[in-house]
C-alpha cells in the first residue's frame, strides 16, 4: 500500500532529490534547474512533507543525506532511469537506440571501436553519442538519460551512496600530459619543473574536469600554486587547437596529445606515476545497458 501522499509525487520532484544528492549544494542544484534558492528550498520542503521524513540534512555549507536518504536513493534513481528509457525505447522500437555518453578523450581511443561493433554486431544498435562534463555526464546517466558512460569516474564517486547502483568494467589506464606548441620554448628542452611550468599561461577545461583536477593536484604535491588558466576550453580539441598556434600550454589525455604531434609537443613532464583508469559505467537496474555492456565486453 502506498503511503497517503507518495501518489502525489512527481518526476520533477525525483530528478530534483538525484541532483542534490549528486551536488550536495541546494544553490547548485537551483541553479542547474533555472529555480530561485527559495523555490528549491521550498521544493525540498514539499518532497519531504511527502515522504513525511527528513532526507537531508544540513552539513558545512551543503546538503547530505540523511540515514532515510541514503535507503531511498536508490529507488529513486531506477524510477528515474526506467523514466529514461522508456523514451529510448519507443524511438528505437524499430532499431533500439543505445546513448553514450563519452569523455572527449575516449573519441581517440575505443569509442570508434565500440560504434562500429554496435552498428555491424547481430544486433543493430543505433547508436547516440553525448558529450559533456564528467559531473554532468554522471547525472545523465544516474537518471537514466544515457545508457553508458565512457570514461574517467570522479574520484569523489566512490564514497557517493549511489556507488552501489552502478557496475563498470575497466577499458584501459590512461596517463596525462602536458602539451605546448611544437615552436614552444619549452618543447626543446629534455627536463622542465613544475615551477616552471607555473610561470605560462595555460588552456584547461573546467574545475569539474578531471583533467583539471589532476593537474592541479600534480601543482599542489609539490607545493606549487595551480596556474589559474588564462582560457578555459569546453574540450581537448579546443585546447590543442589553440595550443598549436600560440605560447599557451594545456594538459590533456596523452592518447589526445599523440594525435596532434605534428604541430605540438609533449612536455618532458610526469603528472603522475598513477594510471588512471578509463571505464564503461552503466546502471545495475538497466537491463538493456546491461545487455549493450555484455555484448561490447
Amino acid at each position: 500500500m502506498l503511503h497517503p501522499r507518495l501518489d502525489q509525487l512527481r518526476v520533477k520532484q525525483l530528478r530534483f532529490l538525484s541532483l542534490l544528492a549528486t551536488q550536495g549544494s541546494l544553490s547548485d542544484t537551483a541553479e542547474q534547474l533555472s529555480m530561485t534558492q527559495s523555490a528549491a528550498s521550498m521544493m525540498l520542503k514539499e518532497i519531504e512533507s511527502l515522504f513525511d521524513v527528513k532526507l537531508f540534512r544540513r552539513q558545512g555549507r551543503g546538503m547530505a543525506l540523511t540515514a532515510e536518504g541514503v535507503a531511498l536513493m536508490p529507488r529513486w534513481q531506477t524510477v528515474l532511469g526506467e523514466v529514461g528509457a522508456m523514451g529510448s525505447t519507443l524511438q528505437g522500437a524499430v532499431q533500439p537506440i543505445v546513448r553514450i555518453g563519452a569523455f572527449p578523450h575516449t573519441a581517440a581511443t575505443v569509442l570508434p571501436d565500440i560504434i562500429k561493433k554496435l552498428i555491424s554486431g547481430p544486433t543493430i544498435w543505433r547508436p547516440r553519442i553525448v558529450d559533456g562534463r564528467a559531473d554532468h555526464l554522471l547525472q545523465m546517466l544516474l537518471q537514466g538519460e544515457i545508457d553508458l558512460l565512457l570514461g574517467r569516474l570522479p574520484s569523489h564517486v566512490v564514497e557517493a551512496p549511489y556507488f552501489e547502483d552502478l557496475s563498470q568494467r575497466l577499458l584501459y589506464q590512461a596517463s596525462l600530459s602536458v602539451v605546448s606548441s611544437s615552436k614552444h620554448p619549452l618543447a626543446q628542452k629534455k627536463k622542465i619543473d613544475f615551477s616552471e611550468l607555473a610561470h605560462w599561461q595555460w588552456i584547461l577545461p573546467n574545475m569539474q574536469s578531471t583533467t583539471r583536477v589532476g593537474l592541479m593536484e600534480a601543482f599542489l604535491r609539490r607545493g606549487i600554486h595551480p596556474p589559474v588558466p588564462a582560457v578555459e576550453s569546453p574540450s581537448f580539441f579546443y585546447s590543442l587547437s589553440v595550443v598549436a598556434q600560440t605560447e599557451l600550454l594545456t594538459c590533456c589525455a596523452q592518447s589526445a596529445a599523440l594525435r596532434s604531434h605534428h604541430e605540438t609537443a609533449i612536455l618532458p613532464v610526469v603528472i603522475s606515476h598513477e594510471p588512471l583508469p578509463v571505464s564503461m559505467v552503466w546502471r545495475k537496474s538497466s537491463a538493456e545497458a546491461r545487455r549493450v555492456a555484455e555484448y561490447l565486453l
